[in-house]
């Protein structure tokens, strides 16, 4: 994804005309157009006022593969060389599922984990029906850019707005969510072609690590 492309998107994300953003660059709307075009790059003094302005980092704008929507605070304290900020979203249902939720706030995560899944974000676990993998109340950490395969735990939007954590299955003729739970009263969710009319299956994301929050009760 070219830097033009990554400032469309991040326009597009905040609902900001090229001419509104061009205010925050410090340029004509009309140099706006020539970067989403492709035909010029922008200055760095020009990527770093929109950077400062929501909150990210300038390598976010220039380099590939950017998650742009989300704004770090600037006050945000981290523990220096040890830690890396990562929003923390709604919770997810391991159970029955639940809107997803706009940031609630970021959390501190060990580097080396924010570093390999620079793009995921935390969602507090509820429920049991993931229990013999995923305990509830924990923090995990799904990632919307790693491929989701049979078997892997996923994120999954059920009916547009629902998420939920499961196990994912997917077959010729409809998709599988399966519990892992000590709970007996969790059962197998079967989406055929037909019911998936009606209520549309979507995956947010592969799980790819958990932790405790810092209030977790033992």
């Amino acid at each position: 994804m070219s830097i033009g492309k990554n400032i469309k998107k991040l326009r597009e994300i905040h609902n900001l005309s090229q001419k509104e953003l061009a205010e925050i660059a410090g340029v004509s709307d009309k140099a706006v157009s020539t970067w989403e075009n492709g035909l010029k790059d922008p200055r760095m003094g020009a990527i770093q006022k929109i950077a400062d302005h929501f909150g990210i980092l300038k390598s976010d704008i220039i380099e590939e593969k950017i998650d742009v929507s989300s704004k770090r605070p600037h006050n945000l304290k981290t523990v220096e060389g040890q830690s890396i900020a990562m929003p923390l979203l709604g919770s997810i249902a391991a159970g029955v599922p639940l809107d997803m939720a706009p940031i609630q706030e970021w959390i501190n995560v060990p580097r080396e984990i924010a570093e390999k899944y620079p793009h995921g974000f935390l969602v507090r676990v509820n429920g049991d029906s993931m229990n013999k993998l995923v305990p509830p109340n924990v923090l995990a950490l799904i990632d919307p850019t790693q491929e989701v395969r049979n078997g892997d735990v996923a994120a999954v939007a059920v009916n547009g707005y629902d998420a939920t954590l499961k196990r994912f299955f997917k077959f010729q003729n409809g998709i599988t969510l399966e519990p892992e739970s000590f709970n007996p009263k969790h059962t197998t969710q079967y989406y055929d072609a037909k019911s998936q009319e009606h209520t549309p299956i979507h995956i947010k994301g592969k799980l790819v690590w958990y932790m405790p929050p810092i209030d977790i009760r033992f």
